[in-house]
């Protein structure tokens, strides 16, 4: 195993451990608040979840009755709820088969980011939703993964990737964004549990670039309808000379491709 590859492999287990350290509990509560919220108000049938990152019991009672999987590169660690190993950059789940996935810092992770997005939007149906959390790599609070000896630990050691970019992925996809904002202000500071909804000044200060310490996107698959066979039979119906040749008939197939759940 090259040392590329064992950094891939030990990103997430890493992250899964600092999301236990005090800075780590910060970004925790105000992710799992947003993704609760958000689960709570779209209710689908079939979520999965992109690496297992150990606070799922935060976001969990918001999808209780969805059938919820998680998909992980190795299953070591033992946890209540099912699990697929895979690799995100070729999900070994079936085209058109997923209503919501879920996606905590997954892409800083990835070798290839763009190819994992590419993945998340073949198995979604359409009109499903990917929610995603991301480090902000303009963030001042970020300033450790530029020093030596520190940008080689988890999380600095992650390939940040901005909202921005993030965005353009996704309507590139035909995502329509719901959702994009700053969250986690102050990560130096555990918001109480009662205190889920910003201030107006931390509605403002969540807009500045270089405040929010991670951010929050929500994005809806649309699907492109084409133009209807009959509507272009009409057309040239109208505006063709007479006498009208009759279109070929013409039966195309398909070759039906799937992969399917380990």
């Amino acid at each position: 195993m090259t040392h590329e590859e064992s950094s891939h492999f030990e990103g997430p287990v890493e992250l899964r451990n600092w999301f236990n350290t005090p800075i780590g509990e910060v970004f925790r509560h105000a992710e799992s608040t947003l993704l609760s919220e958000k689960l709570s108000e779209n209710f689908r049938a079939e979520v999965l979840q992109l690496d297992f990152v150990g606070w799922e019991d935060e976001f969990h009672e918001a999808m209780r009755f969805a059938h919820y999987t998680i998909l992980d590169n190795q299953t070591a660690e033992q946890t209540k709820y099912p699990r697929v190993v895979g690799d995100a950059s070729g999900l070994p789940i079936d085209t058109h088969s997923i209503d919501i996935v879920i996606m905590p810092h997954t892409l800083e992770f990835e070798d290839n980011p763009h190819q994992v997005l590419r993945e998340v939007s073949r198995v979604l149906k359409p009109e499903g939703i990917v929610l995603l959390t991301g480090f902000n790599p303009w963030a001042f609070w970020h300033v450790p993964r530029f020093i030596p000896k520190v940008k080689q630990r988890t999380p600095w050691n992650g390939r940040f990737i901005s909202r921005y970019r993030v965005l353009d992925w996704l309507k590139l996809l035909n995502f329509e964004i719901e959702v994009s904002q700053g969250c986690c202000l102050f990560p130096l500071h555990k918001k109480r549990k009662d205190g889920l909804r910003y201030t107006m000044l931390e509605k403002v200060l969540a807009w500045l670039p270089f405040i929010p310490a991670a951010y929050f996107v929500m994005g809806v698959k649309r699907v492109t309808k084409g133009t209807s066979v009959f509507q272009f039979q009409n057309l040239k119906d109208k505006f063709a000379p007479k006498p009208i040749v009759k279109a070929l008939n013409k039966t195309i197939h398909v070759k039906k491709e799937s992969t399917h759940l380990h």
